[in-house]
């Protein structure tokens, strides 16, 4: 366990940005209720709204919009992608923090790309900052919805996926082949009630991909019980949380990096408690199901 920490923290250390490139790049934000639209102004092309009021207040912020033909956040990516022309579309969630973020996702011409999130809350962000763990490995990448990218020439086959699938990253993962990521983590403010965010994202996990959910519910116990009879492996996993607040704000969060002792266990209990789930709660409808999106489809128009 010790040498897979080591080599984990050797391989987050040594993640390094893509080389970018020119195009024709938008950005669009999906978005509904109050968020403040004023802190995107000059960061996003267009934002896709649900109601006249949202309407307004992307009007207000000085934003240009496109109002939703279809249902929820996943019907607001597909109705983005039938209405704008690009090269490459970059898709950013309204409860992120702009910056130099946007503009390398701009950068990632002709690739499916992706940005983690930190969250602005210290108790959900102990849970989020497992979903990093696995952005580290190609095999095991996955599209954070809150930051993403599509390429134009898989806008045909994204637009069927968003159709069939009520989870935007859930369709879009199926997609990819191959996920780039930045590495960097996203400002983003707590969604509400921690408990159901945290066993939403891991029940998630275990519908996407049930493999992948296998492996991190022994991994986080086996991670657990190790550090119980170890506990340097707890000061391991400190600089792992600080290499990461670095990443996210610039400088070293210490509360959070104090909270690190309790991100494996919490993780561990939240993936057990997610076993005895077999649904999640999404923009007010239930999920039960994984998105099923053929990878003949996802061949048909390789030209990545």
């Amino acid at each position: 366990m010790l040498i897979y920490e080591a080599v984990h923290l050797l391989a987050e250390f040594l993640m390094k940005r893509p080389p970018g490139g020119r195009c024709n790049a938008v950005v669009i934000m999906p978005t509904r209720g109050d968020r403040d639209l004023g802190r995107f102004a000059g960061y996003v092309d267009f934002v896709v709204v649900d109601s006249e009021a949202a309407a307004e207040r992307a009007e207000a912020a000085g934003l240009r919009w496109v109002l939703n033909k279809y249902r929820g956040k996943s019907g607001a990516l597909a109705t983005a992608l039938e209405t704008i022309d690009a090269d490459l579309y970059v898709f950013i969630d309204d409860d992120a923090y702009p910056g130099e973020w946007i503009g390398l996702l701009k950068g990632m011409c002709g690739r499916f790309a992706t940005a983690y999130r930190w969250v602005l809350d210290r108790l959900q962000n102990a849970f989020s900052l497992g979903g990093f763990d696995w952005m580290v490995w190609p095999a095991t990448r996955f599209l954070y919805g809150g930051a993403m990218t599509v390429p134009a020439a898989r806008r045909a086959d994204a637009i069927e996926a968003l159709k069939k699938c009520p989870v935007d990253d859930m369709a879009l993962t199926a997609l990819a082949e191959r996920i780039e990521v930045l590495p960097l983590l996203i400002p983003m403010d707590p969604a509400e009630g921690t408990w159901e965010f945290s066993i939403r994202q891991a029940v998630a996990a275990k519908l996407g991909n049930l493999t992948l959910w296998a492996v991190e519910l022994i991994y986080y116990w086996a991670w657990t019980i190790f550090a119980f009879f170890f506990p340097p492996l707890f000061a391991v996993h400190a600089v792992r949380t600080a290499l990461r607040s670095r990443r996210a704000l610039g400088e070293v969060d210490w509360l959070q990096v104090l909270l690190s002792p309790i991100e494996r266990p919490l993780q561990a209990a939240i993936f057990l408690a997610s076993a005895f789930k077999r649904c999640f709660t999404w923009r007010g409808a239930a999920v039960c199901k994984k998105c099923r999106i053929t990878r003949r489809t996802a061949r048909a128009s390789t030209g990545v």
